[in-house]
């Protein structure tokens, strides 16, 4: 729509305002909740008097901030669309979840949990080492969103090693 010079400067400029609007209200969203998460899952600020919520509150809404920031700039150097990646990305990251799920309803195993987080990302790892084998190695064929179930095979038979005896 802004783009479209039958529409008029007034139109594309009210559209573009309004994208802008848009994604500065997701991106607070976002900033407010990711610090909230952190906040209360991993710092436990609830637990802390008053006096010493509010400085460590501020602080890791700073450093969010410079997460996000962070992000950004990683996503404008990499190659394609911004949704492809973030795809991309979720088939790495996915993978171990469906496997975690898949060894919880599919067995009766109890697992070492404390080794649970060490086969999540060596799950991803290999399967990223996977996705950039030269041809040499595997022929032509590369691979894209099949890697998350192999993903998440990966973590099921990781599982599978660390289960109690």
């Amino acid at each position: 729509i802004a783009m479209h010079q039958n529409l008029g400067f007034g139109l594309a400029l009210t559209f573009l305002i309004g994208l802008i609007a848009a994604a500065y209200s997701s991106a607070d969203s976002a900033l407010t909740s990711l610090t909230t998460s952190f906040s209360v899952d991993f710092l436990n600020i609830e637990k802390l008097p008053k006096k010493q919520q509010k400085p460590l509150r501020k602080k890791v809404h700073i450093g969010v901030s410079l997460l996000l920031i962070l992000v950004v700039i990683v996503f404008n150097k990499l190659d394609g669309s911004v949704v492809s990646n973030l795809f991309k990305f979720a088939t790495f990251t996915y993978g171990p979840l469906l496997g975690l799920f898949a060894f919880g309803i599919l067995t009766e195993y109890q697992i070492k949990d404390k080794y649970a987080w060490i086969v999540g990302l060596l799950s991803i790892g290999i399967s990223y080492v996977i996705t950039i084998l030269p041809e040499s190695i595997i022929g032509v064929y590369q691979f894209h969103w099949e890697i998350l179930p192999l993903n998440g095979l990966i973590t099921f038979i990781g599982l599978i090693l660390i289960r109690r005896k």
